[in-house]
């Protein structure tokens, strides 16, 4: 079975998802050594969008795979989905801090009426 290698316009795409991917992954190991500083919250918000237009991307993909022959290179789609969902749930992680236990208050006396003499201090 002879192996087609993908178009050159395939190519691209997916030249340009990897960069993505990987800029992204730079940046959010980057910004997670700084504070949570509203700018760095703007650019995380920044990130997540332009994931969000990684995800369109890659549907296109998935159904222009669909309708090419058998025996084309395809891209594995799951892998690459699976991916950006990871680095999606490490910047809403990193966004998310960590929220501190409950406190386990001491319960309270009530009744706080007393009948005859006033109680001593």
């Amino acid at each position: 079975m002879k192996l087609k290698m993908p178009s050159l316009k395939q190519a691209v795409v997916i030249g340009t998802l990897i960069g993505v991917l990987a800029w992204i992954g730079c940046a959010s190991a980057a910004l997670a050594a700084q504070t949570r500083a509203p700018i760095q919250r703007e650019d995380l918000a920044l990130i997540n969008s332009q994931l969000a237009r990684v995800d369109q991307v890659i549907d296109r993909l998935t159904a222009r795979q669909a309708n090419e022959p058998p025996g084309h290179v395809r891209l594995d789609v799951a892998r690459l989905r699976a991916d950006v969902d990871t680095i999606r749930a490490g910047i809403t992680t990193y966004l998310s801090p960590p929220r501190l236990a409950p406190r386990h208050l001491a319960p309270l006396a009530g009744h706080y009426a007393t009948h005859g003499a006033p109680a001593s201090q």
